[in-house]
């Protein structure tokens, strides 16, 4: 560098705190580093201050921080030619950039820097010592920075897989708990403002539509709404100046787990600590915790309404909300989507449900059912389901099944256990064949066609015990599921007409068949017919009693 000890330098002082650092020492904060700054300049007259640049926050990993390039900028304009740091690690931890800065780009430049607590100064500096100190420094800030930075992932993800709330602001309807930030307890404005749009969304109400009753009623944005709490809020979305709702807004918050009290989190990583763009996690790692908070939403209606949001929906002729077995009917003989025809006949007009696969292809059979014909068949059979539900669940509290249920995964499992000994029994007999071929005792043609055997026998022992697990997973899931389904039936038991809201709560499909024949695929009706299998299995145990 050809200049002088005694010419004046226009001089920054450059100051970075870094959360990730773990940066808590009062002699490593924005105070500290600029006093220390400052002095070192007074006790060297031939620094002139021409400002102090600051970035509050941000990793030293790489050089991609505002004030930095703000103060860069000043330096390849030519009006500052000298930077003053603490210490190294202050300027940076990534040892390639650092060394790139201080061995090519500064020199060319001819910038003069200072790291006052590793007492460099590339004026006075000792060539030959100094190629090796300063790069070693460098290694071992990068090796900090590294390993700061695995121990931090590494603590957030037990954060999370405890089911901590790991998050700047909470979701709408929620607020962190002032006693435990890691924690969320229910907004009441906003939890019935969710509330709402999951009832109107049960009673058919689209997205789009919802997000114009909330803009109507003034309902502020989740945005705006963390503003007025005095949030300093902020994202990456465009946004409108007024609070004004739209679909995706509705959809996101339909759509999220964390109101009946589960917490998803570890969606996004980094590639590393260098680099910082965010790269989405496949589904099963995420960090997936239930019964982490109190929840808003009954978890019944939260799966009704996943169920809403994949059928087609389209509204009625007033454009209100959806017809009300939108997206459920399908023809009994096809599978096929079963749409709604209007015939005039005279002065009336008649609704009739219609195969679609004949009305467009002709490839399946010509049949059709009024649509308040199929209401009065549904509406009656619904009763009688209802009806049955209760008549089970109460029975069911007046008989003890427990003891049968740990009976039948019991016989299941010693079945497990039996064919698995049977796999092992195969498998043995395969490994001695070869030597058995080895001694002589069976011929190369004996020896295929009993591996051939053996290999089929174990093959179909392998998959009647896939069967068996699979079944004694059914049954662990039945215990699991308990009876709660059974009180969304009874809550209706007095229902005398149908409405959007009843019809995806209980029923799955509705099939329609040639003859005006009906089929109803009632929700939960695996557990219904377990239940009752249950209930009669019981009975038999109890010869001669009524099962009570």
């Amino acid at each position: 560098m050809n200049t002088t000890a005694e010419q004046v330098w226009n001089t920054y002082g450059y100051v970075r705190l870094s959360r990730e650092d773990g940066d808590k020492e009062e002699s490593n904060s924005v105070t500290g580093q600029k006093d220390l700054i400052r002095d070192y300049m007074a006790r060297h007259p031939e620094l002139r201050e021409c400002g102090m640049k600051v970035d509050d926050g941000y990793t030293g990993s790489n050089f991609d921080r505002p004030a930095f390039q703000e103060m860069m900028a000043e330096v390849k304009a030519g009006r500052v030619n000298c930077i003053v740091v603490k210490d190294l690690s202050r300027f940076g931890r990534d040892h390639l950039g650092v060394g790139e800065y201080l061995e090519q780009l500064f020199p060319f430049l001819g910038v003069r820097f200072i790291a006052i607590n590793d007492n460099y100064d590339s004026l006075h500096s000792n060539v030959e010592s100094d190629e090796l100190v300063i790069p070693f420094k460098n290694l071992i800030n990068e090796a900090y920075c590294r390993d700061t930075s695995v121990k931090t992932r590494s603590q957030l993800e037990i954060k999370r897989q405890r089911g901590d709330f790991i998050g700047s602001f909470a979701v709408f309807g929620y607020k962190k708990d002032p006693a435990d930030h890691h924690r969320l307890i229910v907004d009441d404005y906003a939890a019935g403002v969710v509330r709402d749009m999951f009832k109107w969304k049960l009673e058919g109400v689209s997205a789009g539509d919802i997000a114009g009753r909330l803009t109507a009623a003034g309902i502020p944005t989740p945005m705006d709404y963390k503003r007025s709490q005095g949030m300093r809020y902020s994202t990456s979305f465009r946004v409108k100046e007024e609070s004004v709702w739209d679909a995706q807004m509705v959809l996101r918050i339909l759509k999220n787990p964390v109101y009946i009290g589960v917490l998803e989190q570890g969606r996004v990583t980094t590639p590393s600590y260098k680099v910082k763009r965010l790269v989405y996690k496949p589904r099963e790692e995420w960090a997936v915790v239930e019964n982490c908070h109190e929840a808003i939403i009954d978890r019944y209606d939260f799966e009704s309404v996943q169920r809403v949001l994949t059928m087609d929906t389209r509204t009625s002729v007033s454009g209100k909300a959806v017809e009300l077995f939108s997206g459920m009917v399908c023809c009994g003989e096809c599978g096929g989507a079963m749409i709604r025809k209007t015939v005039s006949s005279g002065k009336k007009k008649y609704v009739y449900y219609v195969c679609a696969a004949h009305k467009n292809e002709k490839s399946c059979f010509a049949h059709s059912l009024r649509v308040e014909v199929l209401d009065e068949i549904v509406l009656e059979a619904l009763k009688k389901h209802i009806q049955d539900v209760i008549d089970l669940s109460d029975l069911l509290e007046l008989t003890d099944t427990a003891q049968l249920q740990q009976a039948g995964v019991r016989k299941l499992r010693d079945r497990l256990e039996k064919k698995q000994v049977e796999i092992d029994r195969w498998q043995t007999l395969l490994r001695s064949l070869y030597e058995s071929l080895h001694d002589g005792v069976i011929d190369k043609e004996e020896y295929q066609n009993l591996r051939k055997t053996y290999s089929r026998r174990r093959a179909e022992a392998e998959e009647q015990a896939e069967a068996i697990q699979e079944e004694i997973n059914r049954e662990m899931g039945n215990f699991d599921q308990g009876r709660g389904w059974m009180e969304q039936f009874r809550k209706h038991k007095n229902i005398d007409a149908l409405d959007r809201t009843i019809i995806v709560s209980l029923i799955e499909r509705v099939l329609i068949f040639r003859e005006h024949r009906v089929e109803i695929v009632y929700r939960w009706h695996n557990e219904f017919h377990w239940q009752m299998d249950l209930l009669l299995k019981a009975k038999e145990m109890l010869p001669g009693k009524e099962a009570v």
